[in-house]
C-alpha cells in the first residue's frame, strides 16, 4: 500500500471513524483503524459492533492494499503532523508515514480479521436536512434515559407519518419531543436508537446544508452524509406509550422570555447544590415570577415579568432538567402550561408544534 493525500483529509478520515472505536475495546481487534487504498482514493473504517463507521477522501494511490492500524497511536500521529501533504505506505511490517522531515514507523496487521460493517438494506429511505437533524438530537438526546432497568428508554424514538419526522426520548423525569415536517416524505417508519449513537453522529455532523439520507432495518440503521457512511444497532423493545402521558388540561398557563428565565436558572443553580436537595422554586402570581433557591451554603431569589393566564401557581423543580430544555430553544418565547402543583409541566412553543417538553415536580415545602 502507498497513498498521498493532504493532511486535512487523513485528519478528517482519522477524526471520523476514532469516534466508533472504544477505549476499553471489547475484543482487541476492535481498538484498530481499518485503512485501505483502492483506486484514487483510502478508505477508512472504525467499528466497536455497535457503531461503525466508513469515510472516504480521494489521495493519489501509488500501490493498493489495506492494513490494520492501532487507532490511538495513528491518531496521535496524524493530528500532529505539520505539513500539508502525508505519505503513507507500507514496508515489510510498518506503516511508514512521512510529514515533512517527520518519518514514523509503525506496526501494523493484517486487515482479515477486522470484522466487516453491517450491511444495511437501502429499501426503506428517509431523506433530511443535516441542519434538521442536529436541531432534532440537541433538543432530545439529553434526556434519554441512562437507566438500564428499561434499556429501549436508553434510546430516542425515531418516527414519521403524513411528512412528518419526529424524535422522542423520555427517562424518569422528563421527556422531550421535536418535529420537522418534511415535505414529499411518505415513508412512515418507528425505531429506537442508541443515546450514544446519537451523540457520535452529532459530532460528525459538520455540514448543515447538506442532505443526509437514513437507511433502516429491523436491527439497523444507516446515514449516508457527505464522506461518511455512519452505522448503528437499533434498539428492540415496545418504546413507552408516551402519548398517554401528555397533558391537555391545564389550570395555568405562563409566557416567558427564553433568555432571561435560562439566566435565572443558571444564576438559581450558582446555590443549588445538586438540585434535588435545593430546588429551584418557582412561585407565580399576577403578572410576575418570582424564582428562589434555598441551597445549605446560600440563596438567590430573582424576578421575571411574564403573562399568566389561570390561578397562581408555587411548584418546584430540578432546576438542571429545566436547564436543560431552555438552554435547547431557539425561540424568544415560550409556553409554560402547569397541570398543578405536584402534576407535571408543559413547556412548549407559542405558535407551533415542533417542540414539547415535559418535567415532572419535586416536592418543596409548604
Amino acid at each position: 500500500m502507498n497513498f498521498t493525500c493532504t493532511r486535512k483529509k487523513i485528519q478528517e478520515a482519522v477524526n471520523s471513524v476514532s469516534k466508533a472505536i472504544s477505549n476499553n475495546p471489547i475484543m482487541p481487534i476492535l481498538g484498530n483503524i481499518f485503512v485501505k487504498a483502492k483506486d484514487s482514493q483510502i478508505i477508512l473504517r472504525g467499528y466497536d459492533l455497535e457503531i461503525g463507521i466508513e469515510h472516504i477522501e480521494n489521495a493519489q494511490v501509488e500501490e493498493e492494499g489495506e492494513v490494520l492500524v492501532n487507532s490511538r497511536l495513528f491518531s496521535d500521529i496524524v493530528r500532529n503532523i505539520g505539513e500539508e501533504t502525508v505519505n503513507i505506505y507500507t514496508k515489510d511490517s510498518n506503516l511508514v508515514i512521512i510529514s515533512g522531515n517527520a518519518v514514523f514507523n509503525i506496526r501494523w496487521i493484517e486487515s482479515s480479521s477486522f470484522p466487516k460493517l453491517p450491511d444495511v438494506e437501502k429499501e426503506n429511505k428517509v431523506t433530511i436536512k443535516a441542519e434538521y437533524l442536529k436541531n432534532m438530537i440537541r433538543n432530545t438526546v439529553f434526556s434519554v434515559s441512562t437507566s438500564e432497568q428499561r434499556m429501549i428508554l436508553t434510546g430516542a424514538l425515531f418516527e414519521s407519518d403524513d411528512n412528518y419526522f419526529q424524535m422522542v426520548t423520555l427517562d424518569s423525569f422528563r421527556m422531550s419531543i421535536r418535529k420537522e415536517y418534511i415535505l414529499g416524505n411518505e415513508e412512515k417508519f418507528k425505531f429506537v436508537i442508541p443515546g450514544k449513537t446519537l451523540n457520535e453522529l452529532l459530532k460528525l455532523i459538520t455540514n448543515d446544508d447538506e442532505e443526509i439520507k437514513v437507511f433502516f432495518e429491523t436491527t439497523q440503521v444507516l446515514f449516508e452524509f457527505g464522506n461518511c457512511k455512519f452505522i448503528s444497532k437499533l434498539l428492540q423493545g415496545e418504546f413507552f406509550n408516551y402519548k398517554a402521558i401528555i397533558p391537555k388540561d391545564f389550570v395555568t398557563k405562563i409566557e416567558i422570555d427564553v433568555n432571561e428565565f435560562r439566566e435565572i436558572i443558571e444564576r438559581n443553580m450558582l446555590v443549588s447544590d445538586d438540585g434535588r436537595r435545593a430546588p429551584l422554586v418557582l412561585d407565580i402570581k399576577d403578572n410576575i415570577l418570582t424564582a428562589n433557591t434555598q441551597g445549605e451554603s446560600g440563596n438567590v431569589t430573582e424576578t421575571q415579568i411574564i403573562k399568566k393566564d389561570g390561578k397562581d401557581m408555587r411548584i418546584g423543580f430540578n432546576a438542571k432538567y429545566l436547564l436543560d430544555a431552555i438552554k435547547s430553544l431557539e425561540e424568544e418565547k415560550v409556553r409554560i402550561s402547569f397541570m398543578g402543583e405536584t402534576n407535571a409541566c408543559v413547556i412548549s412553543p407559542l405558535n407551533t408544534d415542533e417542540f414539547l417538553y415535559l418535567i415532572l415536580p419535586v416536592r418543596i415545602a409548604s
